[in-house]
C-alpha cells in the first residue's frame, strides 16, 4: 500500500510540476489577466498575483517575491521593457535575475531580439494557450537556472 501512496505522489509530482511557483500576470486587460490566472491555476500553479502595468508590478515583485513574470509589452504608463529595466536596474540580486516572460501578439526576429536585450527570457505569443504556457513556464524557469 505504501508503494501506491509514493507512486501516488510521484505521479502527482509529475503532473503538476508548477504547484509551488508564485507567477506574476503582469497585463492591462483584466480579462485576460483573469484567463491567464485560471490557465495557470489549470496548471497547478496556486500562487498566482496580478498587476495592470510595469509600475504596479513592481511592487507587486516586492511584495510577493514571484518566481516567475508573464508580462505583457504594450502597456500604459510603463510597458514591459521599462519594467524588465527597472527590474534589472534594481538593487536586489532576487529582482536583477527575476525571469521573465513577455506575452505579445507580435513576435518575429526583432521583438525576441529586443525582449533578450532587456532581460526577458523569451517571448510567448498572444493568444497565449494551455499547451504554450506550460512551455513557458518550463523555459522560463530554466532560464532562471545558474549555468
Amino acid at each position: 500500500m505504501a508503494d501506491r501512496s509514493a507512486e501516488g505522489a510521484a505521479a502527482q509530482e509529475t503532473e503538476t510540476p508548477f504547484g509551488a511557483l508564485s507567477v506574476l500576470v503582469v497585463e492591462d486587460e483584466s480579462f485576460t489577466r483573469m484567463v491567464l490566472a485560471k490557465m495557470l491555476g489549470t496548471l497547478g500553479v496556486q500562487a498566482v498575483h496580478q498587476a495592470a502595468d510595469g509600475e504596479s508590478a513592481l511592487a507587486a515583485v516586492a511584495a510577493h517575491a514571484p518566481d516567475l513574470v508573464l508580462c505583457d509589452v504594450e502597456m500604459q504608463p510603463m510597458d514591459g521593457f521599462g519594467f524588465v529595466r527597472a527590474l534589472r536596474a534594481s538593487p536586489e540580486s532576487r529582482s536583477r535575475s527575476l525571469p521573465v516572460v513577455f506575452m505579445s501578439g507580435r513576435v518575429d526576429g526583432d521583438r525576441e531580439a529586443a525582449a533578450r536585450a532587456s532581460g526577458a527570457a523569451l517571448v510567448l505569443a498572444k493568444p497565449v494557450t494551455p499547451a504554450s504556457l506550460r512551455v513557458a513556464l518550463s523555459d522560463g524557469m530554466r532560464a532562471a537556472l545558474p549555468v
